[in-house]
């Protein structure tokens, strides 16, 4: 128990470091991207290539990446029902985009890494590969089709259709974490051996992916709310949670996985808002600010629902 408090204390620490180095001026907006960069194209895809060295695959275990896109959708679903019952559909397209997805490959896989085996981060890569799905364009895509963009006609909405998917596939194939997910998956699906250098140099720098990962956000993190914005940040972050708990419920008492997977899924559904989701709601035409904000708050509070989780499942 006492372990689980101090990394996640430690965690918070790394987050609390960022953000006041920023605030001393040691850090700008501009370094984001730069720790950024060197989380998504280095330490992630080093996690990810050790963590899949190191177990045996079994086909079944695919499902988790229809899963990754499955809970996207229905968070998707559930803000658009929300969003019609209150009143409030002009905030349908907003909501959809930050309702969804899961920031995983920079918050859940420092987690997995400290608290879990190689198969809990396997599991969680595997998921990711469908969640990368939905917060790498899926949810905008679908929010701008809302939003009314194109939509004159059967016709149109089929050209705007494509034009999602056909970015959505753009956008992964240039992710690099992505792309190593799907490399390492064919790998270790047709049994093809790592070389030894490859998996130790990933080991190495896989050991900092958790510092970089908490230091990014830090340096990330953001509190800028007026208004009604208020209402609207609360009104959404309770509808997720709300719905995480029930995914919670069936990942670890229902779903038929070996233990560790299913602790791996309980760490994935209490994952906070994917990164992502603000520059979409901003090339949306949203607000990216009240995004940001949403984003920020999602991450304390699911370190708090991690941090309580892992002490009830460990």
């Amino acid at each position: 128990m006492e372990e689980i408090l101090y990394r996640a204390a430690s965690y918070l620490l790394i987050i609390a470091l960022g953000a006041s180095m920023k605030k001393a001026g040691v850090f700008r907006d501009s370094d984001f991207k730069t720790l950024a960069k060197v989380m998504l194209y280095i330490t992630l895809p080093c996690a990810i290539i050790y963590n899949f060295s190191s177990i045996e695959f079994d086909f079944s275990y695919l499902v988790l990446t229809a899963m990754g896109i499955g809970t996207g959708l229905i968070y998707m679903l559930t803000a658009c029902i929300e969003g019609k019952i209150l009143g409030r559909k002009k905030e349908i397209p907003f909501d959809m985009i930050n309702f969804s997805g899961y920031n995983i490959g920079n918050f859940s896989m420092p987690f997995a890494q400290s608290f879990l085996g190689p198969m809990g981060v396997v599991a969680i890569s595997l998921f990711d590969t469908g969640n990368a799905v939905i917060c790498n364009g899926g949810s905008k895509a679908v929010a701008e089709l809302v939003k009314g963009k194109g939509a004159g006609s059967r016709q149109n909405v089929g050209r705007e259709l494509l034009r999602a998917f056909q970015t959505i596939a753009r956008v992964l194939s240039r992710s690099v974490p992505f792309m190593t997910y799907l490399t390492m998956i064919l790998l270790v699906m047709f049994r093809v051996p790592i070389p030894q250098i490859i998996t130790s140099f990933s080991g190495t720098v896989a050991q900092a992916n958790a510092f970089v990962a908490m230091l990014m956000i830090g340096v990330g993190f953001k509190l800028n709310i007026k208004g009604d914005g208020v209402f609207h940040v609360v009104r959404l972050l309770v509808s997720r949670y709300a719905v995480m708990a029930v995914f919670v419920f069936l990942a670890y008492w229902v779903l038929p996985f070996p233990l560790e997977i299913r602790q791996a899924l309980v760490i994935l559904v209490l994952s906070p808002i994917a990164s992502a989701n603000p520059a979409f709601t901003d090339a949306l035409g949203e607000d990216f600010e009240l995004a940001s904000t949403v984003n920020s708050i999602s991450m304390i509070i699911s370190i708090a629902s991690i941090t309580t989780a892992l002490l009830i499942m460990l």
